[in-house]
């Protein structure tokens, strides 16, 4: 018998249920999805998916939802779920038969289709691939499956005319490498230029956030519009829970953030309880001081109050300051999708940008040549994620690190490494050239003037010395040796300085508080000095 491809019905659902089954067993988490009369509802004439299935000998072989976006369609993009086949779907052509019809549901194919494939799933990444579709992104342990599990984003290009799209006329190194590899595999333009020297908003800013129900937020987000707060934040997209993207209408929270009685900035999201993630789907400001506390306000909220595995966010391409924040508070990017949003009658790229509260980890994949690519330039972005806790909580305490952000503690972090000290062993003789700078990570470290003289200090868990002649290569005023065995991280000038080219932002803070503890420690020298002559 011929293949079928028709628009589900709800008498479909005892035989969807059976492919449900026969493709992902019948003890998935999400218990919803094998209920009947969910099924029902989902199969049949509904404003959130219109399922299309493949129909051989009175059996269906495969089933494709088209989700519908939200709040509006006002984004350009087809978001395709559920795509679950029999084994014979995907050798007698039926998975491509049934994808190639849901592609012809856009007929100018002037969209974007999206659809996420679980990185396991080998035979599903190699149908998308002959039908057209590029993977574009890696989010690793995005939904809880058969495990907690990473997706591929993969998209199916759209003909978008270089005069409707707003290219990207340059882009941060963070993600850049994403970007180019993303564009090139659309065929379209890459990015121009590839620098940094952008600013993001200050994370440290005087305003008061408070929690408020959504519809406030909107009020608000009404009453400022006048003000033309810039657009950064791509929200429209189906709020369903999971992997099978369930109950689309979540519970949408909200926070609005306030200088002197003054709402100046909200951020709105959701929690996702089946894979225990944030999303943000929206945002304001009528300043730039307020976004980067906003959202650094939101990211404590998922940590400390929900426990969120992970917060993800859609950043429009032309917001390289909001993209420049959420990577100095430790987001990084998964994802670059072309000509995924629209604003003011352009279509504009989106970066999504995921920050992991757990470690990251590449288990349970199995990649085609295409996807490998993608997965290895995302998990070069999370790579600075791999240095140890320890060691990230030790530089945070730092006043030098005062103000950076997780993603630039990363960043400083891997440029240490770790020494062991014997007692009485010498870290530096007093006359040497300083090229490094220490911070003690366990043990005692003595200062003196003179060799056998008595300490003029010394220095315990996490503190930093020799920073002065690290600074500007000069030679030691004093002598540093271990009282006890001590452990010791290591930072080499020529190293920081590389990463100070590349980080001009971090730099400056960084500069700023060694300025500020250099001060501190000659006036608590001075004081000193003078009680030791008096």
């Amino acid at each position: 018998m011929s293949l079928n491809i028709r628009p589900s019905t709800p008498d479909d659902a005892p035989s969807w249920l059976s492919l449900l089954k026969n493709a992902i067993g019948d003890d998935h988490p999400t218990k919803e999805i094998y209920d009947p009369a969910w099924i029902m509802q989902e199969l049949g004439d509904n404003e959130t998916t219109k399922t299309w299935v493949a129909e051989k000998d009175g059996m269906i072989v495969g089933s494709v939802s088209i989700l519908a976006p939200f709040p509006s369609p006002e984004t350009p993009v087809i978001n395709l779920a559920r795509e679950i086949f029999v084994e014979e779907a995907y050798s007698d052509g039926s998975a491509e038969a049934l994808l190639a019809h849901v592609a012809e549901q856009d007929p100018e194919n002037r969209e974007m289709i999206v659809t996420r494939v679980l990185a396991s799933d080998n035979k599903l990444q190699i149908v998308f691939e002959k039908s057209g579709y590029v993977c574009v992104g890696y989010q690793p342990l995005k939904h809880l499956h058969r495990s907690r599990e990473g997706v591929l984003f993969y998209v199916r290009p759209a003909k978008v005319g270089p005069e409707d799209r707003l290219p990207m006329s340059e882009s941060l190194p963070q993600t850049g490498e994403l970007a180019t590899t993303s564009l090139t595999n659309c065929d379209m333009r890459p990015p121009s230029l590839i620098r940094d020297g952008i600013t993001g908003y200050p994370l440290k800013t005087e305003v008061e956030c408070s929690e408020v129900p959504s519809d406030e937020f909107d009020l608000w987000k009404m009453q400022v519009a006048s003000s033309n707060p810039p657009k950064e934040i791509s929200g429209a997209f189906h709020l369903g829970y999971g992997f099978m993207r369930v109950g689309g209408s979540p519970e949408i929270k909200a926070s609005l953030a306030k200088r002197e009685t003054k709402v100046v900035a909200g951020i709105s999201y959701y929690f996702d309880e089946m894979d225990r993630c944030v999303r943000i789907t929206d945002a304001f400001s009528i300043d730039d001081l307020s976004m980067g506390g906003m959202l650094q306000h939101a990211v404590v909220t998922a940590q400390e109050e929900l426990s969120a595995v992970f917060v993800e966010m859609d950043i429009l391409s032309t917001a390289p300051r909001l993209i420049k924040s959420a990577e100095q508070i430790g987001f990084v990017p998964v994802s670059y999708m072309p000509a995924f949003a629209s604003n003011d009658g352009y279509h504009v790229d989106v970066i999504k940008m995921v920050k992991l509260n757990t470690s990251y980890s590449l288990d349970n994949i199995d990649l085609t040549s295409h996807a490998e690519t993608v997965v290895k330039v995302v998990g070069y972005n999370f790579q600075d994620q791999k240095t140890g806790v320890a060691i990230i909580n030790l530089l945070r305490g730092l006043p030098i690190f005062e103000g950076l952000g997780d993603g630039e503690l990363r960043k400083i972090a891997r440029l240490f490494t770790q020494k062991l000290y014997r007692p009485a062993e010498k870290v530096f003789n007093k006359g040497e050239q300083g090229n490094e700078a220490f911070v003690v990570m366990r043990g005692k470290i003595d200062i003196l003037l003179e060799e056998g003289s008595q300490p003029v200090a010394s220095l315990t868990d996490g503190q930093i010395f020799g920073e002065q002649s690290f600074l500007d290569g000069s030679a030691r005023v004093a002598l540093a040796q271990a009282d006890r065995p001590s452990i010791l991280l290591v930072v080499q000038r020529a190293n920081f300085n590389d990463l100070v080219q590349r980080e001009p932002h971090l730099g400056m803070v960084v500069m700023q508080n060694i300025a500020k503890d250099l001060s501190k420690k000659l006036k608590r020298a001075n004081t000193a000095l003078s009680a030791t002559r008096r």
